[in-house]
């Protein structure tokens, strides 16, 4: 489909504002941001089909002369863009010997005729009228977008912890972004160990693992008013050990997915029509060893995470110094690919760069993070760097727990137990590795979970019991402590909330 369409529908509505509904090519172009000749050729066209007309003299240009009710996107497209659909090649030759070759142009135009019968009737169901009302929709949502970010001074967000059953395990807190200060809004009992969280943000859902040798995942309704927590029915049993991570996968095929730590097992949950956690669809167990005899005795699956469409799952096994790759299909964890590591390299957690074309990992056991090439079409990732996660003259026991990205993509940060830091690379857009780092003092003990906010970073210090606010520098990514914390008994796992829903909770 051209792009001639969009213009004529920019042009036509552009006048439709327009006092008098007149204006001329440079002003219209202006508005289109092309050049001026490519606007009076789309015009040339509108003018024959006596959509607009033209007034001569020094305060000239080309008027609207049709209602925007009476003009429909179907019209348009008849004049622009009707047969674009179709390919200007095919494959295959109908002199073939192959069956293939010789009735897939026939069979493929019949589909492109079919696609673009469907694609005019569509658009004569829509007048110009009804772009113009979606539009009017867009710029409110907009102006009602920019009224929220100058009433959130504060940040939301849910924190796990390591609790007993009558014990706090969730809390809802909040962040005023001047000072950096926080404080408790809500807190809930009755799931013990509620580890890591997982937020639908779209649904007003909250997921947790419950972390222990009968491992479990629970469901949570979110109140939009106030942001407290309803349990979705029961939990349910993954039918592992220590549960320590959890995902939503994106997409229409949606599944809820779980690292059992202890067992090694790897999850794939259905959901109920309410949200909650519904039948296990999927339940693999991994196998094997490596190099440390004490922690990498047999497989542990630390975390599980989708790629951007659904497709894939990146399961990060601590115990095998392997990235085990899955097709989720109908429910199922499909085997898809391995990708090893250096022995003794233990991985934990594993983020996939918004551009698609890299991941990155922390591993718990060597004290790096891997950058990785990926094939978001293939599901592949290739090792291309490993980087130290420590200063060089940091010696003592480290251990790396969480990895995250800035929202810009521009950096990736990652939290260090022992050496009580986050590292901070700067990734090379075009090759993705790693450089520049910088270390910041996490202000505490023990930084299992952090989240990245616009110009903050919260980290959960699990052995020190609180939550420490760091402040961002968005352009270098620099962070600064702020000198603020939040008593929080065995903090493990930070989740935001999104500025629209935190808005709505705020008000």
């Amino acid at each position: 489909m051209n792009s001639e369409l969009t213009v004529a529908v920019h042009c036509l509505l552009f006048l439709d504002s327009r006092e008098e509904r007149m204006a001329n090519s440079e002003q219209i172009a202006c508005s289109v941001a092309t050049h001026p000749a490519r606007v009076r050729k789309v015009l040339s066209l509108l003018r024959r089909h006596e959509l607009v007309t033209t007034k001569e003299g020094a305060h000239g240009g080309y008027l609207l002369k049709a209602e925007l009710s009476q003009v429909s996107l179907g019209d348009l497209y008849r004049i622009f863009a009707q047969g674009s659909l179709r390919p200007s090649w095919c494959s295959g030759s109908e002199r073939s010997s192959c069956a293939i070759s010789s009735n897939i142009p026939a069979v493929m135009n019949q589909i492109y005729g079919g696609a673009e019968q469907q694609v005019e009737l569509y658009f004569d169901r829509l007048p110009l009228s009804e772009v113009k009302r979606l539009l009017d929709e867009s710029e409110q949502g907009k102006e009602e977008d920019s009224m929220r970010e100058e009433i959130q001074d504060v940040w939301l967000f849910y924190t796990g912890s390591y609790a007993g059953h009558d014990e706090t395990g969730i809390s809802l807190c909040e962040l005023q972004r001047g000072t950096g200060e926080m404080r408790i809004l809500h807190s809930s009992s009755g799931l013990v160990n509620p580890s890591f969280l997982a937020l639908d943000a779209k649904e007003l859902r909250l997921y947790a693992v419950s972390e222990q040798t009968e491992g479990r995942v629970a469901g949570f309704e979110v109140d939009p008013q106030d942001g407290k927590l309803l349990k979705l029915k029961d939990d349910k049993a993954t039918l592992g050990a220590d549960p320590c991570h959890l995902a939503l996968q994106p997409g229409p095929d949606r599944h809820l997915l779980v690292a059992n730590y202890s067992s090694g097992h790897v999850n794939a949950f259905a959901f109920e029509p309410d949200g909650a956690p519904g039948d296990m669809t999927s339940l693999v167990r991994h196998e094997g060893s490596s190099v440390n005899q004490q922690r990498q005795e047999s497989a542990h699956a630390h975390s599980a995470v989708p790629s951007l469409d659904g497709r894939f799952v990146f399961v990060s096994d601590l115990g095998t110094d392997q990235i085990v790759i899955y097709r989720l299909e109908c429910g199922q964890l499909v085997k898809h690919g391995v990708t090893e590591l250096p022995p003794g390299a233990g991985p934990r957690h594993f983020v996939i760069h918004p551009s698609e074309r890299f991941a990155y990992g922390m591993n718990e056991l060597n004290n790096t993070m891997t950058a990785y090439a990926f094939d978001p079409v293939e599901g592949r990732l290739e090792a291309i760097q490993h980087a130290s996660s420590l200063p060089a003259e940091y010696h003592g026991e480290n251990y790396p727990a969480d990895i995250h990205f800035s929202p810009d993509g521009r950096y990736v940060y990652g939290s260090n137990r022992g050496h009580d830091s986050i590292v901070r690379f700067r990734i090379d857009p075009k090759s993705g590795r790693l450089d520049d780092p910088a270390w910041t003092s996490v202000e505490g003990s023990w930084p299992r979970n952090f989240a990245v906010l616009d110009d903050y970073v919260l980290v959960a210090n699990q052995n020190s019991g609180n939550i420490a606010a760091l402040r961002r520098d968005p352009k270098s990514g620099h962070l600064t402590p702020t000198g603020q914390s939040l008593k929080i008994d065995k903090p493990s796992c930070i989740e935001p909330l999104p500025a629209n829903l935190a808005a709505g909770i705020l008000n």
